[in-house]
Order: C-alpha cells, then structure tokens, then sequence
C-alpha cells in the first residue's frame, strides 16, 4: 500500500542515530573497502533506480545495494538502519543521488569514511544546482546516458580488467532508451503546449522534455513536496483547475497517501480528468528501470489522447 508522507525532521534525527550505531559497531575507518576477492565491485545506491542502471552496467562484476527500494518507503523521510551502515562501510563505490534528495546517504559516508572508496553524486555529475531544483533526476531521460558513462568510469577505476565491457554496456544502455525517447517526442509532436496538473515535481523532467505545461501554481506543489499544507489561494487553484477543466491530465505521486492526495483524485475522476500515477521508486517486480520509465510515459501518452 502507498505511503503517509509524515513530518520532515524525522529524517535528521534518524540519521543522527545511525551515524552513532556507525562509531558504536566501529565500521569507521581510514583505509578504503578492497574490492571482493572474486572480483565484484561492491556499489551501494541511494535509489533503486540508480541502483538498477549500475547493475546493467556492471553486470555480473558488481554487487549492488539500493537503500530505497521498497515501494512503500518515501525517499524523503527515509530511516537508515544498521543494515546500510554496514553497506556502506564496505562499498567500493556510492552512487548518491544528491540535490537533498538522499542527505542520510552522504551523512551515512561521513559516519564511516574510507579514503579509496568512490561517490558519485548524480547531481554533480549534470551539473544541477541552484536554490530549488527538482531532485527527480532521473526522469531526465535525455540526460541519463551522461550518467551512465560516469557510472562505467567509477566501475572501470574501480576494476580496470574490465573497463572495455562497462563501457559497452553503458552504450547498451543508452541504447535501450531510445523507446522511452520516442515516447517522449510522440508526446511533444501531439500535444506540446498542453496544460497539466501534478501533485509533486517527481516527473517534472517528462513533462518539461514532452512539451507540456504545469498549468496549477508551483507554489502548491512545492508545498506538497515539502510536507506541509499549500496555502488556501493555491489549493483554490489547483482545484479549479480541475474542475474548470483548465488541464487535461492530472499527475499524482502514487506513493503518497493522504486525506489531501486522495481528494485530488477524488475531484480528478469526478470530472473527468484522466489521472496517471508516477512514482519515485522503481516498483517491485518491474523488468528494469526503461521498463518502468516506458510504461509511466505510455500512459501519460495515452491519457492525453483520451482527455477532454
């Protein structure tokens, strides 16, 4: 079942707690993770998305750890464990997504720090900053390919007897992303322009690369996003919007439950405005991350077409 989004401070004291379990089970140390005697670069992830796509490229010369990677966990008031302090104490390589989005992983390196072990920050490595930038990264299909050939030169610094094979296979993989793409431009060549709703940036980079325009106030969202309440004159908004039929398709984090998340669906479907569910984590049970990438584009493409 989806998640209740609860308070945000949750975060920093959890991660206080396992930063100090980090010292008690003494997993700090100076001296950085050997990779395992068979070989095998040990890679713990933020996400399972980003998880995912290092597999793929690693194949079987790499063991991954997705911190995040249950569907009904949000990724903002994630709760470290001793199970990732562990992972993290003996990683060749972080793979953090950045932007605040997973400040407990970098905290959890801090608590257990090893001068030869990798961390690559998605975020850096696109080149995304600024004072509020969607952290979805990666929604940003276009840019993914960037990632993956950073992704295959951690590995090869990593593993160098096998740097040949993780490129190609990050060439594989920017391959397999061509339907998604397609997808995209399909979307963008019908129905560029057209105004839509989200409850939460997460695919805020679909939308943006689709040509489609949020027509709710970014106020509300970003409130929702931050967990607290949007102010009454943006949710009067929002709700005309869908009443009013103003936008054509609502987007909603399907991940997140509560009393205001399913009243927008409610008024959605009330009315006729088609609902698409995205979400900030890979699904259990989906092939790989173009799998499920596909599947949420197509559907936006066919909610568009079946709007009013």
């Amino acid at each position: 079942m989806p998640f209740s989004r609860p308070a945000r401070a949750l975060l920093l004291t959890t991660v206080a707690v396992v930063a100090g379990l980090a010292g008690l089970v003494g997993l700090s140390g100076c001296g950085a993770p050997a990779p395992a005697a068979d070989g095998v670069v040990r890679v713990v992830a933020g996400e399972n998305s980003w998880g995912d796509i290092v597999a793929q490229i690693g194949g079987a010369h790499v063991q991954v750890t997705s911190i995040i990677s249950d569907p009904n966990t949000d990724p903002h008031d994630y709760e470290s464990s001793d199970r990732d302090a562990v992972a993290i104490a003996t990683a060749n390589l972080v793979v953090e997504n950045g932007l605040g989005y997973d400040d407990f992983l970098s905290r959890l390196v801090a608590a257990s720090p090893a001068s030869g072990r990798a961390t690559l920050v998605v975020a850096d490595t696109l080149g995304v900053h600024g004072s509020s930038p969607n952290p979805h990264l990666w929604y940003d299909t276009a840019a993914l390919p960037k990632v993956a050939a950073a992704i295959a030169e951690e590995l090869s610094r990593l593993d160098p007897a096998n740097r040949a094979l993780f490129r190609a296979n990050a060439r594989t993989f920017d391959a397999s992303l061509r339907p998604i793409l397609d997808t995209i431009a399909q979307i963008h060549s019908k129905y560029a322009g057209t105004p839509i709703a989200y409850t939460e940036r997460v695919p805020g980079y679909l939308v943006q690369a689709a040509g489609l325009r949020v027509g709710v106030p970014a106020g509300f969202t970003q409130a929702v996003e931050d967990g607290s309440d949007p102010s009454p004159k943006d949710t009067a908004a929002f709700d005309n919007a869908i009443t009013q039929h103003t936008v054509k398709v609502l987007l909603y984090n399907a991940q997140v439950t509560d009393t205001q998340a399913d009243a927008i669906k409610a008024l959605a479907s009330g009315n006729g405005v088609p609902i698409v569910g995205v979400t900030e984590t890979m699904p259990s049970g989906t092939a790989n991350f173009q799998a499920w990438q596909l599947g949420q584009a197509r559907e936006l493409l066919a909610a568009l077409g079946g709007a009013r």
